[in-house]
């Protein structure tokens, strides 16, 4: 699982996988196919340390798995939408739970979207693109 240092990216994504084949998966089809700078990090306390550093603040979207060790992605989710400055970034939820109300939970939380595992990577970036421009056209 690579880390890239993309604070100067102007589409840079937070992924978020606790799993190195998931991570990787997702990194080669949001990096290397649709063209978006990627950060990856196993759990949601590096997400959170990353989202809290001065990188963290060019973060445009995040794509998060929910089951993860020291800090879920449901706690994640939560912790971004009660901070003013991540409080409107796009979040993708891709989970291969098997808690069949872990999707609306995850919606209620705060995600923009929900993929169950096996995902496709056309609809996953296809919503990251659509999430990502209507986020800019709202702003000023």
């Amino acid at each position: 699982m690579a880390e890239e240092n993309t604070a100067e990216h102007e589409r840079l994504v937070l992924l978020v996988d606790d799993r190195p084949a998931s991570a990787a998966a997702l990194e080669m089809v949001v990096g290397e196919m649709f063209g978006f700078a990627v950060h990856t990090v196993a759990n949601g306390a590096a997400a959170w340390r990353f989202l809290e550093s001065a990188a963290g603040k060019s973060v445009q979207a995040v794509i998060t798995d929910l089951d993860m060790p020291l800090i879920s992605g449901m706690e994640l989710i939560r912790r971004m939408r009660s901070d003013s400055l991540h409080s409107a970034t796009p979040i993708i939820v891709i989970s291969g739970t098997t808690d069949p109300a872990a999707p609306q939970r995850a919606l209620q939380a705060g995600a923009n979207a929900f993929f169950p595992k096996p995902w496709s990577p056309g609809q996953v970036c296809a919503t990251l693109e659509q999430l990502l421009y209507e986020r800019n056209a709202k702003r000023p």
